[in-house]
């Protein structure tokens, strides 16, 4: 038992993964555009799931491959992204590791499209105006 409560506070010594982003680093995502108005309708449509919602999951997916945004399965504990619809902005720094590395420097937007058990499909893209 000593030994496996060593190791967490071992483990929480170190601090967050470099790919983490912490709660205070998102930016609310504004529904000024087509991708962040969907999102915000996806996440807010009241019900379980239904054919429609899975229509407009479909349709958010389809729209963010068409604007470029990059994919990828990532896991909902670095990302704090754990339903489909859910997106913020944020401003990528320059000495940032992991998946965002290719976007150090710009704001871009994260959007889960895909829940699965322990990752979420997300995408992530420059904020531009589409």
């Amino acid at each position: 038992m000593d030994a496996t409560l060593e190791g967490f506070e071992r483990y929480y010594a170190r601090g967050p993964r470099p790919s983490v982003i912490l709660p205070y680093e998102m930016i609310v995502d504004t529904r000024d555009n087509l991708i962040g108005h969907l999102a915000a309708k996806l996440l807010n449509t009241p019900g379980g799931w239904s054919p429609k919602k899975e229509q407009m999951r479909q349709h958010l997916e389809h729209l963010t491959r068409m604007h470029q945004y990059d994919g990828a399965w990532l896991d909902y504990r670095d990302y704090q992204l754990t339903r489909v619809g859910q997106s913020f902005q944020y401003d990528v720094p320059l000495g940032k590791r992991g998946f965002l590395r290719q976007f150090a420097g710009h704001r871009v937007r994260l959007v889960c499209t895909y829940n699965g058990q322990f990752r979420k499909w997300v995408r992530v893209g420059l904020l531009h105006n589409i």
